[in-house]
């Protein structure tokens, strides 16, 4: 990649809701609506969790979502951060007479919760699919006479059979409760609920209740739906009109692992186990309340808007067809994407300043490989007097030929330069495990310098990525000074859309890209790390950083094709963890077990 991606401003197509004036409420409504709220305030809702067989009592504030409020239960939190479920999703359960046991979204209304109900908690496979993760722009009004709840059968009719996008969520249940604002249309509610596939919006579907044999389609609102059941059927193949509700939806989710109350032990709520004589309520001082969602509030319509409204609805349509015909997008998917995707990259990629403070000590360790003086690749140090690098940087090279070039950050800059003995180790092409390689160990003479240099294999994580995670790359791209790149990784299932994407924007090099692949017979290996990044010749042998600055990978190459300038459909990496396993072996075959020893004493079990 010659040039640094676009960055592009995020536009808005929305409509506004603000809170109507007080000043033209009479002021004696004002003091009752005040002091309502204020009675709210000094409620507290309390349920009941099984977890593990033993049954817990939650009291909490009624505005909480049922995720936070099991996030003050110490008992909770305790189990969530054992190793076994560090890494799964939170699984809550639901049941009551009459109802199907179904799963709750993490960010369901405390108030709505009956208080006789138990509800039960257990943890499942985090599957990436984000879809049970809490979605914060939804308001959490303490009021349940705001909301409907209804169910929902996972697995619908003929014409639609899997409608949950998480399978892990699939495997444990059957129904799926969902809660709504009344207001809301059925479309909206289902979308804002997240779990469900985008397949049950293209289509014209319908929810179907058995006992009264009627259909209620999309577009209807949910007002009417309280306490019922329902499966998901097609009432026809045809592909769904664009509205304006698709593109104003909110969609900010956070992770269902994560709360405002961790960072307080001792919160407004608390858990004791029921069957116990210990169970007691904290008073709350109303003056000091520590709820997550107390900014929260419900939506209001702007007054004598509704004419507005509808011009803007009657507009949307065509305004639509018209920006896609002016970019050249050929659906709404890329219509999003022109909106937000480079927004999203400039604002988020790596600008914690903790994150930026770490890349910068680590990069220290980053070198530039030259041979006789010209530079040849980049380098990191590995372990004391070890250097990592790409195979193919040093081909043809013998060790005497190439010197490590530390702290290379300005061409004024003094460096430190180290001189290679040996290649301790060297390998091209496919291990045993059908895993290909690119890699060379080469040894120096370490002095006390070096002993400020970060060693990389203390930082280093055995996980790969997942699609759209953020990493760094740092190294010497085109032989030039030392820079980094934060990007986003591009996942096993999204290359493909990924290539086409750029092939679209790069038509007339079709037939240069196609020459290319069949030439270096282009192909994805099991050990890559894939993304879109702008380092290129020069900055093989990169580290590669996850969001938490751990090394993951080795920055091997890219797809690369030439017409007129280099260009490249994707970069990628080679995963860490089948490289340090084959040089491990290797350096046992060789009798170098002063290397095998420093493996086994920083890499004991699973990398951290």
């Amino acid at each position: 990649m010659s040039s640094q991606p676009k960055r592009m401003k995020q536009t808005e197509i929305r409509t506004s809701l603000s809170h109507e004036r007080m000043d033209k409420v009479p002021k004696k409504e004002v003091s009752n609506e005040v002091s309502k709220d204020q009675q709210q305030d000094k409620e507290e809702k309390s349920f009941k969790y099984r977890l593990n067989s033993e049954k817990y009592s939650v009291h909490c504030d009624p505005s909480m979502t049922v995720l936070d409020a099991l996030n003050t239960s110490h008992v909770f939190k305790k189990e969530k951060e054992k190793t076994k479920n560090k890494d799964k999703q939170v699984l809550i359960l639901t049941s009551k007479q009459q109802m199907p046991t179904a799963a709750l979204k993490m960010d369901f209304p405390c108030c709505l919760i009956d208080n006789d109900v138990i509800i039960d908690v257990d943890f499942i496979k985090n599957d990436r699919s984000d879809s049970m993760k809490q979605n914060k722009n939804l308001p959490l009004p303490s009021n349940p006479d705001m909301f409907v709840i209804f169910y929902i059968k996972k697995k619908g009719g003929d014409k639609i059979q899997l409608l949950l996008k998480s399978e892990a969520l699939r495997k444990r249940v059957e129904y799926v409760c969902v809660y709504a604002l009344k207001e809301d249309t059925l479309k909206i509610a289902l979308k804002r609920d997240g779990r469900f596939k985008k397949i049950m919006f293209q289509k014209h579907c319908a929810l179907y209740e058995s006992g009264t044999e009627s259909s209620h389609e999309m577009s209807q609102p949910v007002k009417h739906l309280d306490q019922k059941i329902f499966n998901v059927i097609v009432l026809s193949n045809t592909k769904q009109p664009d509205s304006l509700e698709d593109w104003t939806l909110p969609v900010k989710t956070e992770p269902d692992v994560a709360s405002d109350v961790d960072v307080a032990d001792d919160a407004d709520t608390r858990q004791t186990p029921v069957n116990t004589e210990h169970e007691t309520k904290h008073k709350k001082n109303p003056n000091n309340s520590t709820r997550p969602s107390a900014r929260r509030s419900a939506p209001k319509e702007i007054p004598h808007s509704g004419e507005i409204r509808k011009l803007l609805l009657d507009q949307f349509t065509g305004l639509l067809q018209q920006l896609k015909q002016r970019e050249n997008l050929r659906d709404n998917a890329q219509v999003k994407k022109f909106f937000r995707e480079e927004y999203d990259k400039s604002v988020e990629s790596f600008s914690e300043v903790k994150k930026v403070r770490e890349i910068m000590r680590l990069c220290d360790s980053v070198c530039q490989i030259r041979r006789q003086g010209s530079s040849r690749g980049t380098g990191f140090l590995l372990f004391n007097g070890f250097i990592l690098t790409n195979a193919h940087v040093i081909e043809k090279c013998n060790a005497s030929d190439i010197t490590a070039v530390f702290g290379y950050e300005d061409l004024d800059q003094n460096t430190k330069r180290v001189p290679i003995k040996d290649i301790t180790c060297f390998f091209y092409g496919k291990d045993d495990e059908d895993n290909h390689l690119d890699y060379a160990l080469l040894e120096f003479n370490s002095d006390d310098d070096m002993a400020k240099y970060p060693q990389l294999l203390d930082h280093y994580r055995q996980d790969t990525p997942d699609n759209r995670s953020e990493i760094c790359i740092v190294g010497h791209p085109e032989g030039q000074v030392k820079k980094m790149d934060p990007c986003f990784v591009i996942g096993g299932d999204n290359r493909s859309e990924a290539a086409d994407e750029h092939v679209s924007k790069n038509i007339s090099f079709y037939h240069v890209m196609t020459q290319e692949s069949l030439k270096q017979k282009w192909d994805f290996r099991k050990n890559q790390i894939t993304y879109d990044s702008c380092f290129f010749h020069g900055s093989s042998g990169s580290p590669v950083f996850d969001a938490d600055c751990k090394l993951i990978g080795i920055h091997t190459g890219g797809y690369v094709y030439h017409e007129n300038k280099t260009k490249s459909v994707m970069e990628y990496a080679y995963a860490m963890q089948p490289i340090l396993d084959n040089i491990k072996a290797k350096c046992r075959v060789k009798g170098r077990t002063d290397i095998v020893n420093i493996f086994e004493d920083k890499i004991r079990g699973d990398a951290p």
